[in-house]
Parts: structure tokens; sequence; C-alpha cells
């Protein structure tokens, strides 16, 4: 595997300068609204650290986590935040070849969590094969994501979930908020072009499956490249993700389970919250 710094020539980007005195206009502008970016991502994480108690940060390595996380690195915060992986037993192996770069780069130790009571891979594959997604998407996602991440929540008994969620997913993130409770989305505000204009300008590592086309990543087996010419399209950047995967009541999926509004208790938790809000109904 490639070694950052990768080939960010490969990775698009979106704006047009123009040319002469306009170029140099919206350059200047584009730099001053990183700069604004960078000072309010590092506000929020200072603010976590400060105000809660026990945060962590789940990270994917796609390019907004590498973004949280270089800016946990910088604001000195590293070692008041715990960094916990979910390995679900189906990601590429780039992946996790990755996590070990990142974790000697920046010199942490990530927390992996996986399948209670199955230890490796090769022991999930043993007891439930390679294809489990296909038999019971919903159980998949229990036993692989969702569990796990609820087991590291009560390990650690955060009260501050750090996460790279961002409004230009689109679908259900569409109007999400910086401060949800628990829950912490530091770049909610922030497009695709901004995470990757960071990682240029601070020349942070970034997953190597992003130079061959994969603008996210996740499970293998539902994972694929993206035309460069969506990617910074609104909710170009998981347009690849989940592909072929429906929930149970037979709509796209577009969450892994861990986020997603149709889990039974989040979905009791919302609509408790919506009534709450709208007494009246039609």
């Amino acid at each position: 595997m490639a070694k950052y710094p990768r080939n960010f020539e490969a990775i698009p980007t979106q704006t047009a300068y123009g040319e002469g005195e306009d170029a140099k206009m919206n350059k200047e502008l584009e730099e001053n609204r990183m700069d604004a970016l960078i000072a309010s991502i590092t506000k929020t994480l200072k603010h976590a650290v400060e105000h809660k108690k026990r945060p962590i940060f789940t990270i994917a390595l796609i390019a907004g986590d590498m973004v949280i996380l270089d800016a946990i690195h910088r604001a000195g915060l590293l070692s008041r935040v715990e960094i916990v992986f979910v390995d679900t037993y189906t990601l590429f192996p780039e992946t996790l070849a990755f996590l070990r770069e990142v974790e000697a780069h920046y010199g942490f130790k990530a927390h992996v969590y996986h399948a209670a009571g199955i230890p490796t891979q090769e022991e999930y594959e043993a007891k439930y094969g390679t294809d489990y997604w296909k038999k019971d998407i919903e159980e998949y996602d229990r036993l692989c994501k969702v569990e796990p991440l609820k087991r590291a929540l009560s390990t650690f008994n955060s009260d501050c979930w750090i996460n790279g969620r961002r409004r230009d997913h689109g679908a259900e993130r569409a109007s999400l908020a910086p401060l949800e409770g628990t829950k912490l989305n530091p770049l909610a505000f922030w497009s695709f072009e901004d995470c990757w204009l960071y990682l240029r300008k601070f020349n942070v590592p970034y997953h190597p499956l992003h130079d061959v086309g994969y603008s996210s990543l996740g499970d293998k087996h539902s994972t694929i490249p993206v035309p460069l010419s969506k990617w910074m399209s609104y909710g170009g950047e998981r347009s690849g993700r989940f592909v072929g995967l429906q929930n149970a009541d037979g709509s796209a999926k577009t969450e892994c389970g861990i986020h997603s509004k149709n889990r039974p208790e989040k979905k009791a938790r919302l609509e408790s919250q919506s009534d709450a809000a709208n007494p009246i109904k039609a």
C-alpha cells in the first residue's frame, strides 16, 4: 500500500476560480472560508472536551473523518478523546491497513470493536459465512455495527459521541445540527469539497482507495467507486454506499443502522418528539 502523501491531483475540485483578478479574489475568499471553518471545528472540539467528561470519536477513516482526527490532533486534544473503530469483518483490507498507518502517523491506538464474542474475521466467517448480510441485513447491522458501537459507548460511559456526519450527505442527514445532545457533528455545515480543501492544506493522510474512485468507504460488498464528476454534488459522496441494499420496509438503504432513524428505538423516540412538538395533528 502506498504511503501518504497520496495523489491529491486525482481528487476533483468543484470551484471554478475564473481568470486574472477574479481568480485571485476567489482564491482569497476560499482561503478565508477555510480559515473560518478551521476556527469553527477547533472551537467545537474544544467545547466538547471542556464541557463533556468522556468524549469518543468513531472513525471510519473516510475523508471527513480524517479532517476531524487531524483537527483533534492540531488542537492538542488527542489524549482527551478516545478513538473508536468498528471492524465489521466485511471491510476492504486497505481500510484495516490504513488504520495502522494512521495510528503510527498520529501516535495513538484505536479501540477496535467488532461482533461480540467473535475475536477474529476467520471465526466470524466460520460462524456466519461471508454473505450473512444477504440473509438478514438488519440482523447483520445489529451484530456487526449497532451492538459494537453501543458497547463502545457503554464501555466508556460516553457523554459525547463525535462523528463525521454532514448535511451535504443528504437523505436523513440533510438537516443536521453540530450539537445533537450527546452527538457532536463538527462537520455538519462543511461540504465534501471543504473536507478535501482541508486535507490538501495540511497534507493529511487519506484512505488509498479514494485515489481509485471510491468517494466514501464502507463494507466491501456494498461500496462501489463513484464517477469523479459526481463526487462534489449534493449527496454524491455517499452515492456509492449501500448499493443494492434495502431496508426491511423496502425503502432504499442510506444508513448502516448506527445512525438510522429506522432503528425501532430511535424511530419511537423521534415519533415521540414529533408528537410533543406538534400536539395537534390533521
